[in-house]
């Protein structure tokens, strides 16, 4: 696969702490701002000439931001993630597991998006999508469990068996989970609690 990424970090303008819009946007949606800023570092979009209004989440790979994504406020929005362009990273995103700083190398939970790796807490990792890459199966294969639990969608289940088709190859053993909801979350506490004491061994 060719990657081309310039090795320079470029935030796009406008980038700052959360303001209200946003804290309002995470509150919604039952995540406490605080714990969630703290955690994955991320920051708001306001008023701004090409982002605007949005969540900034810094994609980082062993302790230094790499790259990053931006998540919109609207739930109509046309396109709800918009991430680094390629002279704007110092690694491809799309190469990288977002949140894998925060992962043991027993087991993982694996996502398509960032908020859903929130909702399921450190151990979980997302692949910025259904379109995964080469190098994301290769950096899954080093974790002995792997639980894939993308959206309940027919798009996401399709992506999801042939995640776990790619993965049988490699030592270990890879699950396809199906979540009753839509995905993880909009999912009960009763399915969150489930696959966090399943596969990542933790309440």
């Amino acid at each position: 696969e060719k990657t081309v990424a310039a090795g320079v970090l470029k935030e796009p303008v406008g980038v700052g702490k959360l303001l209200r819009a946003h804290k309002e946007y995470l509150r919604e949606r039952k995540f406490d701002p605080k714990q969630i800023q703290r955690l994955w570092g991320i920051g708001g979009i306001g008023i701004a000439p090409r982002l605007q209004w949005r969540l900034y989440l810094p994609i980082v790979h062993q302790g230094v931001t790499v790259s990053w994504t931006t998540r919109s406020l609207d739930p109509n929005a046309a396109v709800r993630y918009v991430s680094a362009r390629p002279g704007e990273e110092i690694l491809f995103h799309r190469g990288l597991l977002y949140g894998q700083d925060y992962c043991r190398t027993d087991s993982v939970v694996v996502h398509e998006g960032p908020t859903d790796v929130w909702r399921t807490g450190p151990g979980a990792v997302c692949t910025f999508g259904t379109n995964f890459s080469q190098s994301q199966v290769l950096k899954l294969s080093k974790f002995e469990t792997r639980c894939i639990v993308f959206d309940a969608t027919s798009e996401g289940q399709r992506a999801a068996m042939k995640l776990v088709d790619l993965l049988k190859v490699f030592p270990g053993k890879t699950f396809n989970v199906k979540l009753k909801s839509k995905d993880m979350g909009s999912a009960t506490e009763k399915e969150r609690r489930r696959v966090r004491e399943e596969f990542l061994w933790a309440i």
